[in-house]
């Protein structure tokens, strides 16, 4: 569509503000579509026509705004969110060979082995974490025992009557929550090794109960057991992790992994923890 020029008469002409002997708005003067120059500049036509030279100011601007749309997408797109479950097993190394509890009402101090009470133990740990960047990522984790580990002793050393023998049930849980760092070494598009370190509070739940029971089988009541006594001596740490392992991504947003962990709690009863982990990831 040719555009109008309708100029007053008062107005002063193109030609005599720009010396060009025409209009560029005039259709009998055809122009091409790249439009005029005038003294090597850009000029725009009194009748909001654009010229070529803003028409390739205006392309490059819009250019360089999809460019930075295009990182900025970029960006977000590498932000992978997850959420996870993961399968853990614990083997517990014990600060002291022996635990013992001389605070009862019995004449003999009761002591177990420290690795009976602080068996291996099962837990299910939930994960929720991000990767902002193929190499990096973040994940908060909560873990805890689904099982809890019991061992039942009979100490017949405890009572100074070789007719009464005492029944010591041990029973030890523990939950932990935190955060590790995760660094991600991707060798396809299919798998990745991961290292990670990370801080994590762990607590400890541990009950026993000391029976005192009738070697004959009762006291004439049908209860074998004639006294009962229950305590707890729970735990709780700060502790420090480090392990690795690796990823298999199996699918669009599911991937699986296989970790090793090393715990170290130094707390009053567990130097540390190594804990083996198979999980699975669903990212979106």
């Amino acid at each position: 569509m040719l555009a109008l020029c309708i100029k007053p008469a008062f107005a002063a002409s193109y030609g005599d503000l720009y010396d060009v002997e025409w209009c560029p708005c005039d259709p009998e003067n055809e122009l091409s579509g790249q439009g005029s120059v005038v003294l090597g500049q850009t000029v725009m036509c009194p009748c909001d026509y654009m010229y070529d030279g803003y028409g390739r100011t205006l392309k490059k601007d819009v250019q360089k705004v999809k460019e930075v749309a295009r990182k900025v997408i970029d960006k977000a797109s590498n932000y992978k969110y997850y959420i996870g479950i993961e399968y853990n097993k614990s083997e517990a190394e014990t600060n002291e060979d022996k635990i013992s509890f001389p605070k009862i009402q019995f004449i003999n101090p009761v002591e177990v082995r420290s690795n009976n009470i602080f068996d291996d133990q099962d837990n299910i740990g939930i994960i929720i974490g991000t990767r902002p960047h193929p190499n990096f990522g973040i994940e908060a984790f909560y873990n805890r025992t689904f099982n809890e580990s019991e061992t039942i002793h009979v100490d017949q050393n405890a009572l100074a009557s070789s007719s009464f023998h005492v029944v010591n049930t041990y029973v030890s849980k523990y939950q932990a929550f935190g955060v590790d760092v995760i660094g991600y070494l991707p060798v396809t598009d299919f798998f990745d090794f991961v290292a990670f370190v990370g801080l994590g509070q762990y607590y400890f739940e541990n009950d026993v109960t000391h029976q005192v029971a009738d070697v004959s089988g009762g006291s004439g009541s049908g209860n074998p057991y004639f006294d009962t006594l229950k305590s707890n001596f729970d735990d709780d740490k700060l502790a420090w992790r480090v392990g690795g392992g690796l990823q298999v991504n199996i699918g669009r947003g599911v991937a699986l992994r296989a970790l090793y962990r090393y715990i170290n709690l130094d707390s009053a009863y567990i130097k540390n923890l190594q804990e083996f982990s198979l999980g699975v990831k669903f990212v979106f």
